[in-house]
């Protein structure tokens, strides 16, 4: 499959909940990802099959979502398809250091799904 899901993400209010939450319910094991001061936090979700996901802590005005990734060798050729089949980019690619790359954007209908690149591909 040339372009597969690869990481999911939920926003919250209150991670540490939400970390409890989920360990406790779904058995996952999530550890927090090494930020910034300024950045918010960000939980790493291991579920032991991929795709892998991630919880981060959503500003009072950002709204709470849960964002599905989908995997791309070429963010900005798979942006350039998308605009072309009705999509529209919100966010140009941009840079997770050590990580990868992802960008954002919304299908014709109005919903937000995410490009994801790694640096250290599988």
């Amino acid at each position: 499959m040339p372009h597969p899901f690869v990481h999911v993400e939920i926003g919250t209010r209150a991670i540490d909940r939400s970390r409890r939450f989920y360990e406790t319910a779904f058995g996952w094991n999530i550890r927090y990802q090494a930020r910034a001061e300024a950045e918010a936090p960000y939980g790493l979700i291991d579920t032991g099959q991929a795709p892998g996901g991630g919880i981060f802590q959503a500003g009072a005005e950002q709204p709470l979502d849960v964002t599905v990734y989908i995997g791309s060798d070429d963010l900005q050729e798979t942006l350039s398809k998308i605009e072309a089949a009705g999509g529209r980019t919100l966010m140009p690619p941009t840079e997770v250091p050590g990580e990868g790359w992802f960008a954002l954007f919304a299908d014709p209908d109005g919903n937000t799904l995410g490009l994801w690149k790694s640096t250290n591909p599988a």
